[in-house]
């Protein structure tokens, strides 16, 4: 049995909150206007972090080697573990949406693709812009539009994770076989960043240049595939980079934070191609060397502290699909408490506490509770409602895939010669 990670699992984590403060925290006037609200505001770092985390965890659960130097990936198996894994949380997270989209004022409303730094662009879409959008969040297939998120919006990075989980039996153990796995590590610095530098090139600023940029799963590839060439080097050298990281530990780390402030600052405040190179490629060195000081981590952590990562590292997902429509359930409820009407008169006249609700602000002071919401929803989500499901799914899928699987060819005896 392979030795667990605890400390990727608090990595896992870590980037899920921080990627909760990232799509929220901006709603608020008085939490731009703080010190430090810059420092949440570099969302594309973490989310590459994830994407390079899921190659190398991905690769360390699921390639065994063979004889000898052989990789190989139960592709099956992979698929309807990584799939009834990733569904559940989809679909029940989309129908939220749905159903919160069915209560607003303007529910076909979403905003262009777009950089960071600029402000939203909002387009309703139409009946057709709707169903066609609809089809492709059900098929797992909204990252590939490159205009702009509709529905459960930060679950493009759900649809990513699917068309990478696609390629990995196929690519993964030619990947880990690789000799000059360095050397291709570099390959994919390069291909990550050089969609990031036409775009730069060219002056290609407009909204489906960046949303390509921002959600196409064939331009984040590179980061995927350098994840799986990282968990290669990480094997194959793991005593040597533990030692090197056990005895420079505080030096790599205040590198490393120097480095993200500085990055922070020029994709907050530098010119627009500063943030788009640093969204798309430009940090991935620094960001394989995040998850090198994790997986470092905790390697001898007591049983009871690896459980709990381990749960918290499981609900990372669930964060991800979840925080967006627990914020907007959140904001209702909290403009719905301060109107000046009862709730129970509501039900009589709902398009007069509508009108009341719009008009009321939403309060700052009350955001560490949806933090701590989300937080725990997300946990007891993932175990009281994925898990089931997913055992679930995971049943009907293997007992269909067996059933479809040609039957073996009866053992014949061969006569014997005299």
């Amino acid at each position: 049995m392979k030795a667990m990670l605890p400390g990727l699992d608090i990595l896992r984590f870590l980037l899920a909150c921080y990627l909760v403060v990232f799509h929220t925290l901006v709603i608020y006037p008085e939490a731009r206007a703080m010190p430090m609200a810059d420092f949440f505001k570099f969302g594309g770092c973490a989310t590459s972090i994830f994407f390079i985390l899921s190659g190398f965890i991905l690769s360390h659960v699921s390639v065994e080697k063979k004889t000898g130097e052989a990789m190989k990936v139960s592709a099956s198996k992979f698929f309807i573990n990584r799939f009834s894994n990733i569904y559940p949380i989809h679909i029940v997270t989309l129908a939220l949406s749905v159903a919160l989209m069915a209560v607003n004022s303007h529910p076909f409303d979403t905003e262009l693709s777009n950089l960071d730094s600029a402000p939203p662009i909002v387009h309703t879409m139409s009946g057709v812009e709707v169903a066609v959008n609809a089809v492709l969040q059900i098929l797992l297939l909204q990252a590939w539009n490159p205009f702009y998120l509709s529905f459960n919006i930060p679950s493009w990075s759900l649809s990513t994770l699917f068309f990478f989980y696609l390629s990995f039996p196929a690519l993964a153990p030619r990947l880990l076989s690789m000799r000059w796995k360095s050397t291709m590590l570099m390959a994919m610095w390069g291909a990550s960043l050089l969609p990031a530098v036409i775009v730069v090139a060219g002056g290609w600023y407009q909204g489906w240049p960046i949303g390509v940029l921002h959600t196409n799963p064939l331009v984040r590839l590179p980061e995927f595939l350098a994840g799986i060439l990282a968990y290669g080097i990480f094997e194959a050298n793991v005593e040597s980079i533990t030692g090197m990281i056990a005895s420079c530990r505080w030096i790599i780390f205040a590198a490393t934070g120097a480095l993200f402030i500085g990055a922070t600052f020029l994709f907050t405040a530098g010119m627009r191609s500063w943030e788009v190179l640093l969204h798309n490629g430009a940090l991935l060195p620094a960001q394989v060397a995040v998850i090198f000081v994790c997986a470092s981590t905790l390697q001898n952590a007591s049983p009871r502290v690896a459980a709990w990562t381990r749960r918290l590292g499981n609900a990372s997902l669930s964060i991800f699909a979840l925080q967006y429509p627990l914020f907007i359930g959140f904001l209702k409820v909290q403009k719905l408490l301060g109107i000046p009407y009862s709730l129970l008169s509501c039900v009589h006249r709902p398009h007069v506490c509508r009108v009341a609700a719009s008009q009321v602000p939403v309060h700052f002071s009350a955001y560490p509770v949806y933090l701590i919401l989300v937080l725990v929803m997300s946990v007891l989500f993932q175990e009281r409602v994925v898990l089931p499901l997913r055992t679930r799914l995971r049943r009907v899928l293997k007992s269909r895939w067996d059933a479809a699987r040609p039957a073996p060819l009866p053992a014949t005896s061969v006569p014997k010669t005299q």
